[in-house]
């Protein structure tokens, strides 16, 4: 060492000396950075003074002095460090208060529930469900990055997290009620909603209660009528033919006469024909000869006021304003005929051999269909249903449908003969079957009622038996039952009329509940019709040469 150094800075050193150690390492202060640029060794009166950092106490500064050798080593070494890495930049006080509580994207505070509560990337950085997420949703899948870093992110990446300085908002009962108003409100669309459909279901309720009570007054006077008891009062008896002959009858209904068939009392013209009979007045008007043997059936047809008359000469004649038309030959003794009441211009005549025939008057020189089953005794009585055409003969009946590609098949109905006639009657759907006794003589004459209706199997037509009525023990004419229905429409009394031989009247069967009626008659009915004129319920029974009208009256 040399002696001309300076004396403070020797005891200087020798001081450092003494205290160094190399477990107890040697620190500068801020204060005593060096310069290396600008700091020259050499210059030691320019040196600065430097603390000693004693790892029990706090760093001492030495009396200003000149830098020890020893300090100059040190700090050239330091000097050949790496400098230190960047240290992150402190945040204010204020800022740092703020971390954890708002979004950095809308700068609101998240919560701990609901749609804006906290979540991260994959990143670490946090954001607001619905913020982050939106902003993901409105890049392309490419372009998707964080808010913060502009790494990569995906939705995928987002997760609930909860951070440490984290002072989120408690949502929980604003979300309770969120939900709550959410269902109030549909609760509150539902009653709107009821209460829409209760407003249109009172309306209807409303129709239908006017609807019943005007039906209820309706019905109220039906049943007045109902309740009644009734009567047939004879209104009229008068002789149609002294010769006899008379057969069958029918009503016209747009003139108000009955059409009655009878033998020719004229010598000059022989015969069979129908004559009027007035039924306001009762008065006998135009005699029409027809046919040259017995009429067996006519029949009226309202849509084309045609008369269709058919004998046993074999002839079915069509009358058009009181002059004969039409002639047909059918080649068989005809026993019965009946219009479609579906095709006005056609017709069915049945005859003997159990032979049926359908025309049309457009084209009468061949039958449209010819209808035959195994039975071969003479079709008594045809007539038109709802369902099809009805068809008895003596010792059996039949109802002939028609199938989709065209064909008539025959269905027989579940009654035992041997019978006399047939009627329908198309507001209650029932056909009415008048049987004769059976051939041992120890049954009786009945009327069975059948109800006609749809739906079998296989949509077939159904024939079910609904009241069965027994009349005379003996049958030696061949009589017609009828049906017989208050004026008035639906519910009115109704009763199933026949000719009883054994108790010499006309018996009245009612059904529903209405009283039967026994109705004296001296003679035979070969027939029996009623009508409604004015109103009014008339009843007319035929006998071979006389004419009896009857009047439905009410009793107290």
């Amino acid at each position: 060492m040399n002696s001309n150094q300076n004396p403070d800075f020797e005891a200087a050193s020798q001081s450092i000396l003494v205290n160094y150690s190399p477990s107890r390492p040697m620190s500068l202060t801020p204060e005593t950075t060096v310069d290396n640029d600008s700091t020259d060794l050499n210059n030691e009166n320019e040196l600065r003074p430097i603390a000693i950092e004693d790892s029990t106490s706090e760093p001492t500064r030495l009396a200003d002095g000149p830098i020890s050798h020893v300090d100059k080593v040190s700090d050239k070494n330091d000097r050949c460090k790496e400098p230190p890495a960047k240290q992150p930049r402190l945040m204010s006080p204020d800022l740092d208060e703020q971390d954890g509580e708002t979004c950095p994207i809308c700068l609101d505070s998240w919560s701990s529930s609901g749609d804006h509560r906290l979540v991260s990337l994959k990143c670490g950085h946090l954001f607001g469900y619905r913020c982050v997420e939106k902003w993901l949703r409105a890049r392309k899948t490419a372009d998707r990055s964080c808010p913060t870093c502009k790494s990569k992110a995906a939705i995928k990446d987002i997760r609930y997290i909860y951070a440490k300085k984290l002072v989120a908002c408690d949502t929980s009962e604003i979300t309770t009620l969120q939900k709550q108003v959410e269902v109030l409100q549909a609760e509150k669309n539902r009653l709107e909603l009821e209460l829409h459909q209760s407003k249109i279901s009172y309306k209807n309720c409303l129709q239908q209660l006017y609807a019943l009570e005007q039906a209820s007054t309706r019905n109220s006077a039906r049943a007045h009528v109902f309740n009644c008891n009734w009567r047939f009062a004879l209104e009229k008896n008068m002789e149609i033919s002294k010769e006899g002959g008379c057969r069958v009858l029918t009503y016209n209904c747009k003139r108000y006469e009955l059409l009655v068939s009878q033998k020719s009392s004229n010598n000059l013209f022989p015969g069979f024909g129908v004559r009027k009979v007035g039924c306001i007045d009762h008065r006998l008007g135009q005699f029409i000869h027809l046919h040259p043997k017995p009429i067996r059936d006519i029949s009226y047809s309202q849509p084309n006021d045609f008369l269709l008359s058919v004998s046993l000469d074999g002839t079915a004649k069509i009358l058009d304003r009181d002059a004969p038309s039409l002639t047909i030959q059918a080649g068989f003794p005809l026993w019965s005929c009946t219009w479609d009441e579906m095709h006005t211009q056609e017709f069915v005549v049945g005859g003997v051999g159990g032979i049926a025939l359908r025309y049309d008057i457009r084209n009468t020189s061949t039958p449209l269909r010819k209808l035959t089953v195994l039975d071969k005794t003479p079709v008594v009585s045809v007539c038109w249903s709802d369902y099809g055409l009805l068809s008895c003969q003596l010792n059996s009946c039949w109802l002939w449908t028609q199938t989709p590609n065209g064909e008539v098949t025959p269905i027989s109905l579940p009654v035992d003969g041997p019978f006399l006639s047939l009627g329908y009657q198309s507001g209650l759907s029932k056909a009415l079957i008048n049987c004769r006794p059976r051939g041992n003589g120890a049954g009786r004459s009945r009327l069975v009622i059948c109800q006609m209706s749809s739906g079998g199997m296989h949509g077939t037509e159904m024939c079910d038996i609904v009241h069965t009525f027994s009349g005379s023990t003996r049958s030696t004419v061949m009589s017609r039952a009828c049906w017989v229905t208050i004026a008035g429409g639906a519910n009115c009394p109704t009763w199933a009329a026949a000719y009883s031989e054994s108790d010499t009247a006309l018996l009245l069967h009612g059904l529903d509940g209405a009283r039967s009626i026994n109705l004296p008659a001296s003679e035979p009915a070969l027939d029996i019709c009623s009508m409604h004129i004015n109103k009014e319920t008339i009843v007319a029974s035929l006998s071979e040469n006389r004419l009896r009208v009857y009047k439905a009256v009410q009793t107290a």
